[in-house]
């Protein structure tokens, strides 16, 4: 009976995201900003009509959409414009994250009275982008051959799987100073072999599966193996608790190897995911929407709004830092500092976390988490969509 509930409520969630993001592009939004707010008002914030065991699988469903989206990323990065877009997204991967992270601690410390460890929790929960906002939206780019002449959204694409394993590596690191548990320096050490461990993984899970995915006749079991596998590198992550590794990376890692060195597969693959991508983004919006909860914001709002000013001013120049040195026109610099606006997931995922973890001000970490998504997540996904056509060059 419970299967037979979900599997309903399931079915008229993506039927009623799917007309919610079709009734927002009619006003010249992005589909996701009306699946989102459907999630939220069908959630337990307000109507709280979902049933709850459809809300427990929820984590397991955004996963799948996530990786989705990722593993599409990665087959639409080439060899070349990895060799082009190399260091500005390395960069990109660290240094906004960083700049804005430690601007929050500082605004905390200034405004909340917060010592700097808990303004650094804060900050790292909101320093992360959001890829279930930027990732769809470039693979959009991607597609219509928007940015593509300096690989642009490709750029943005592999700077922001990294962002979040800085972000959210920093975040653990402040909660362990914070209950002093682990050695500071070794959680920042982590940082950087997460790094390549997370690419070592992808590039060895190719290496021995390649000849499997390229001999495979049925272009359907071809993707069910390849989609497979990137699945089963999640799960390891986040159901296994082997987190020396970010799956979210290793999965664009995979595709990207599949795109470059068996061509004629990952065409095949592409066509498929994306069709997969078409049903999943349904259920990551919406359920995203569900874990946003904005009737906690209250008293912390202006506050709240002062902090994330600073700090995506600060985030800002620390695009604009990561640029330096390209080729890239003042109108692409700006795309690239609006379309790295966006939080959404980490910050819905993590925002409760200090608070049932007991650190003093975790409910106001709440607050602050959930209003960073309130405002960025609309004004980064309408921002790049009205943009988009008019900063960057389009190919024929």
């Amino acid at each position: 009976m419970i299967i037979l509930i979900v599997l309903l409520s399931l079915i008229i969630i993506g039927i009623l995201a799917n007309y919610s993001g079709k009734l927002v592009e009619y006003i010249k939004l992005p589909s996701l900003i009306g699946m989102m707010i459907f999630g939220m008002i069908i959630g337990p914030a307000f109507l709280n009509v979902v049933p709850q065991a459809t809300l427990k699988i929820a984590p397991v469903i955004k996963d799948i959409a996530l990786v989705a989206v990722l593993f599409i990323g990665g087959l639409g990065i080439s060899l070349a414009q990895m060799k082009q877009i190399g260091r500005p997204a390395i960069l990109l991967s660290a240094v906004p994250a960083t700049l804005e992270g430690f601007t929050i601690a500082l605004m905390s410390m200034l405004l909340l009275k917060f010592s700097f460890v808990q303004g650094a929790i804060l900050g790292f929960i909101i320093a992360a982008v959001s890829p279930a906002v930027l990732i769809p939206s470039m693979i959009d780019l991607i597609n219509r051959r928007v940015g593509q002449d300096k690989a642009i959204p490709q750029m943005l694409l592999v700077g922001a799987s990294a962002d979040d394993t800085i972000a959210i590596t920093l975040f653990t690191t402040f909660l362990g100073i914070y209950f002093n548990t682990g050695s500071i320096s070794t959680q920042l050490l982590m940082i950087p072999v997460t790094l390549v461990l997370s690419i070592g993984v992808g590039y060895l899970v190719f290496k021995l599966t390649r000849g499997i995915i390229e001999h495979v006749s049925n272009d359907y079991l071809k993707v069910m193996i390849a989609f497979g596998l990137c699945l089963a590198m999640r799960a390891v992550e986040k159901y296994g608790h082997v987190e020396i590794f970010n799956s979210l990376l290793t999965v664009m890692v995979f595709g990207f190897f599949i795109r470059n060195y068996i061509v004629d597969s990952s065409k095949i693959i592409l066509d498929k995911m994306n069709l997969i991508w078409k049903t999943g983004k349904l259920y990551l919006f919406a359920f995203v929407g569900m874990a946003i909860n904005p009737t906690l914001v209250g008293e912390f709002f202006l506050i709240g709004v002062g902090i994330l000013s600073c700090s995506l001013f600060v985030r800002s120049i620390g695009v604009l830092i990561s640029l330096i040195g390209t080729n890239l026109s003042l109108k692409e610099r700006i795309f690239c500092v609006i379309a790295y606006l966006p939080k959404a997931t980490v910050q819905s995922a993590k925002a409760a976390i200090p608070m049932q973890m007991g650190v003093v001000g975790g409910e106001i970490m709440q607050a602050i988490a959930i209003l960073s998504v309130l405002i960025t997540a609309p004004i980064g996904a309408i921002g790049i969509k009205l943009t988009s056509d008019k900063l960057l060059k389009t190919e024929n």
